[in-house]
């Protein structure tokens, strides 16, 4: 691999070195790795040696020991750790990625990476998914100075461009509404809220967190995470808060785009931008279906993402909308406060058992997050490896993998059920695993058989002014809260947020109409140099965020 030309963010200090930091004493480094993973105590001693013995070796106490023999080695030399793929033993490595995680949910995979995989995985372990660099070296100064890009909102995507232009040198504004970045990060506090993709992935590949305090982060977590992120890359300082982007108009003589905003004391502004980029997210405008009754329901109400901070649930009917991946959440949260707590479901879910979805990251193992070389690289290949061999298949309906993942799952809320034949009948879907979001079980099933959860199969039909009516009035469930876990306005793109207006004066709305159209997802014709992040098509319902 021709590494040395390509960059290496996400793992320049192993391959920089020093790899072992030489204030690391003999025993905080034996400490340390007596809370590493097995599996990746292979991979790390094997990748450091250049051995694949390694990656045979089961015996923890062997493992510990290599791993502590190499890494003072490394220390005592100060010498770089090689890239992976400039290994003599790489392909070895690549085979063992195929290890099933078991705590992570991740069975052995099935199929010998391609090519184009390796090299999407391996542009993740640099951190910065370039062949060609990507700083646009080529530009003078003088060009950059002249250019500039407007971003409307500063949630994960938003961020994600202007790292690029951070990185790039190029001139940005990011444009945000709300009073901190984080997008649905910060907006969503509701009790419960936390990622339901594992940390590891749901981490910028250029900016490693190995500090996450569990496996899957909570929301607070994942916003402390993004706020560092972008202070520490200069990011910050570019953001305008409390800004809301009214429209943004393409002006056909000057090849510019004319964005204008108004700020937190109403005044009025307009800035002129080569690129506008639309980075609203789909999880940011809530979606409450209309229902009858709502103006005459007396309790409180809220949707997740508005949520009333110091709600109590304590002794109160509460009643939920919704049952994905929001309503998983904050009902666990509920349950053992409520005299009763009922949940409206209109499509049941799949749910998926992982063992390390609450469970914390013990202070020893993120000290190898920290220290070990490759420790959190490998860890994250990993992960992204089993996805790209999993969904390949287990997507295709009828499949075997996808029939047997079904065969699985069904069996599995069965149990968790105790077999409760009403459960049984409510909660196994219809249709086939990943043709929608598959969730992670937050203990969610074994929740329907507490005597203060009722699960009602039905829409919502109407409030009253203590109660929530379904099922054509056989359900009149009596609520002192309604929460609605109901989701966001995402098919309708960066739409609600704002005017888009491109050549001929056409509105991006009237462009679309009812069937929105993007190029790979992020541009559209007749609206030059205007991108969007989260375009149609773009959030897939099978999978969960990789950053």
């Amino acid at each position: 691999s021709a590494f040395g030309a390509k960059r290496c963010f996400g793992m320049k200090r192993w391959v920089d070195g020093p790899a072992v930091r030489p204030v690391l004493g003999d025993d905080e480094i034996k400490r340390g790795i007596s809370g590493a993973n097995e599996y990746l105590m292979q991979m790390c001693t094997a990748h450091l040696t250049g051995d694949s013995k390694w990656l045979g070796v089961s015996d923890r106490k062997d493992l510990e020991q290599g791993l502590a023999n190499v890494m003072l080695e490394y220390r005592a030399t100060g010498r770089a750790a090689p890239p992976p793929d400039c290994s003599p033993i790489f392909k070895e490595l690549l085979a063992q990625t195929s290890t099933a995680l078991p705590l992570d949910g991740l069975p052995a995979t099935t199929t010998d990476l391609t090519d184009s995989q390796i090299g999407y995985i391996m542009d993740e372990m640099r951190g910065f998914p370039d062949e060609i660099g990507g700083d646009f070296a080529d530009l003078s100064a003088e060009v950059k100075a002249n250019f500039h890009v407007a971003i409307c909102g500063s949630g994960v995507c938003g961020l994600s461009v202007a790292l690029r232009c951070q990185r790039a040198g190029i001139p940005y504004t990011v444009f945000e509404r709300d009073t901190s970045l984080g997008g649905t990060w910060h907006q969503n506090r509701y009790p419960g809220v936390r990622c339901d993709t594992p940390s590891i992935t749901y981490t910028f590949a250029s900016d490693p967190n190995p500090n996450w305090k569990y496996y899957f982060a909570h929301g607070a977590e994942v916003k402390e995470y993004i706020d560092r992120m972008a202070a520490q890359n200069g990011i910050t300082p570019n953001v305008q808060l409390e800004t809301t982007v009214q429209s943004a108009t393409y002006d056909e003589n000057a090849g510019m785009w004319d964005v204008k905003y108004q700020t937190k004391d109403g005044s009025v502004s307009s800035m002129r931008a080569n690129v506008y980029v639309a980075a609203v997210g789909q999880l940011t405008i809530p979606k409450i279906p209309p229902i009858p009754g709502q103006d005459v329901f007396e309790g409180q109400a809220c949707h997740t993402a508005r949520y009333i901070q110091g709600l109590d649930f304590t002794g109160k009917n509460v009643a939920v909308v919704g049952t994905g991946a929001t309503a998983m959440g904050i009902c666990r949260e509920i349950e053992p406060l409520a005299k009763h707590l009922t949940i409206f479901q209109s499509t049941p879910q799949w749910y998926v058992d992982i063992p390390n979805h609450k469970k914390p990251i013990t202070e020893e193992e993120r000290w190898c997050f920290r220290n070990v070389p490759f420790y959190e690289r490998w860890y994250r290949f990993s992960h992204l490896r089993h996805i790209v061999d999993f969904y390949f298949d287990a997507l295709t309906a009828g499949s075997e993998t996808n029939r047997s993942l079904q065969e699985t799952l069904t069996e599995y809320i069965k149990e968790k059920v105790n077999h409760d034949p009403e459960l049984v009948r409510k909660m196994v879907p219809p249709h086939p695993p990943i043709c929608t979001r598959m969730l992670v079980d937050n203990h969610w099933c074994t929740m329907m058989t507490q005597d203060n959860v009722t699960l009602v199969d039905g829409r919502v039909e109407a409030l009253t002014k203590d109660a929530v009516v379904a099922k054509g009035g056989e359900v009149n469930a009596p609520a002192d809260i309604v929460i609605y876990a109901t989701g966001f306005q995402s098919t309708s793109f960066c739409l609600p947020a704002m005017d888009v207006i491109g050549k001929g004066g056409k509105n991006l709305a009237e462009h679309w109409g009812d069937t929105p159209m993007a190029y790979l997802g992020i541009t559209t014709t007749n609206f030059p140099n205007f991108f969007m992040t989260y375009g149609p098509n773009t959030n897939v319902s099978s999978g969960g965020s990789i950053i």
